[in-house]
């Protein structure tokens, strides 16, 4: 992306946070400070940087997004975000979230089968910022500015802008998620059945017969996309899930284990210091 692309725009005036648009699924991200490796959870989203850099890192995999690649996550991942920006050149970037219907039409009449593109086994990839993306997200902001337009135009800028995305270089994976009967839009299912029912005890057995695979498939294939296995995949996924509990909607330490059902809550709190490298009572002091 040009640095033209946010000049005389309002976003440049935003504070640091995450902030809603006239768009419900998509939101705006700046910040003006460093942030070291971070665990956070993405789900089903396009972010498209529009200033400085960030690398999501999924077990020793990196995966670089800014203004010359966008970053597509067609499932539920928990990765490590490092991201770069001052306060000269904040990191600003748009989070989008993939519309499933729209999406699954476009790969739909897109001839997958003979789609010949790169193919990465990870439910995640980053790919280049072409022209045609760089126009059509300029024709994006520019809709975001206004409620009317937002309304009415957007349906068919992000149609055009998720199409292009579908025929990028690396987007083999996209295709395989979206499309029904195979393994990997298997796992995507099951990755938003824990996502959605983080509290609930999943174990294999349920999961995999869910899916329709046997047990040690579902375990190789789960293992290939997100790079974890199941129970490992889980807990980062109920760890990310008490941090924002403890941060963003007021739960007390006790509250939190009693949500996640933990029996132990010095287990828990071991757990959560080793994951974010800090206790759920210091993570609670600092919001």
């Amino acid at each position: 992306m040009k640095k033209s692309i946010i000049e005389n725009r309002e976003i440049l005036n935003l504070e640091d946070g995450v902030h809603d648009t006239n768009l419900k699924n998509i939101k705006v991200f700046k910040t003006t400070k460093y942030e070291p490796k971070t665990p956070l959870i993405y789900d089903v989203c396009l972010i498209l940087v529009l200033q400085g850099k960030k690398i999501a890192n999924l077990s020793t995999n990196s995966f670089t997004y800014d203004c010359d690649n966008y970053l597509v996550v067609p499932t539920t991942l928990p990765l490590e975000c490092e991201t770069y920006a001052s306060k000269d050149e904040p990191f600003i970037s748009l989070l989008i979230s993939l519309d499933r219907k729209i999406m699954y039409d476009i790969i739909e009449k897109l001839d997958s089968r003979n789609f010949k593109h790169k193919h990465s086994s990870f439910g995640i990839f980053s790919d280049k910022v072409t022209q045609d993306i760089e126009d059509t997200t300029a024709k994006l902001l520019d809709i975001l500015e206004s409620k009317e337009k937002s309304m009415i135009l957007s349906n068919g800028i992000l149609t055009e802008l998720f199409y292009k995305i579908a025929i990028g270089e690396n987007a083999k994976i996209l295709h395989k998620m979206f499309l029904e009967e195979n393994n990997e839009s298997k796992i995507a299912n099951a990755l938003k059945m824990i996502h959605d029912n983080y509290k609930e005890n999943h174990d294999m057995e349920t999961l995999s017969r869910t899916c329709g695979m046997s047990v040690s498939s579902f375990h190789t294939h789960f293992k290939k996309i997100t790079t974890f296995t199941p129970l490992q995949y889980i807990k980062k996924i109920r760890l990310t899930k008490a941090k924002e509990l403890l941060t963003k909607h007021d739960y007390r330490v006790v509250d939190v284990v009693e949500e996640l059902g933990y029996d132990n809550p010095s287990h828990f709190s071991r757990d959560f210091k080793s994951y974010f490298g800090f206790s759920p009572k210091e993570a609670k002091a600092s919001c």
